[in-house]
């Protein structure tokens, strides 16, 4: 089975999830300068703002690249999702493993009509982000029924 590329209203949430990120530390930052205002820095003050600065491009330019790379696989044996912006990442989980599945989804995600698909293991969650919320049933379903069917396998095997 091929990988799965994300729906476009993903780009779209991670856009304003970013942008929600760039608003908050652009807050910190001015509170900081606020605060610290007629005190001796040890760097100049601008500096700040260029700090700022960086974290906006990184901000905008992140959805574009992590929306180009985040790809997720399920097959028979295992769930692949591989993500990433400036590093690579990728989880492999083997199908058998799973205690538990959940699903989730946050107001964000919601206006978007997302949700994320959460996987539990012995080694901890594997999260599958910006699903279609009906996508996300239908494997949430399968995924049930397949942690099903090897709980009664293992019982008939014992």
């Amino acid at each position: 089975m091929e990988y799965q590329k994300l729906n476009v209203n993903a780009r779209g949430c991670m856009l304003v999830n970013e942008i929600i990120f760039a608003l908050i530390s652009t807050i910190v930052i001015g509170v900081i300068q606020y605060f610290l205002r007629g005190t001796e820095l040890p760097f100049p003050a601008i500096l700040l703002w260029f700090l700022d600065a960086v974290i906006w491009v990184l901000c905008v330019a992140a959805p574009f690249f992590r929306y180009n790379r985040y790809r997720y696989r399920f097959s028979e044996e295992d769930i692949d999702v591989k993500k990433g912006f400036l590093f690579q990442h990728r989880d492999i989980v083997p199908i058998e493993r799973l205690h538990k599945v959940a699903l989730e989804s946050g107001p964000i995600d919601r206006i978007f009509g997302l949700s994320k698909v959460i996987v539990t293991t012995a080694g901890g969650d594997v999260v599958i982000h910006f699903i279609e919320e009906q996508e996300a049933e239908k494997i949430v379903d399968k995924l049930k029924a397949r942690i099903n069917q090897y709980a009664i396998e293992s019982r008939e095997e014992s």
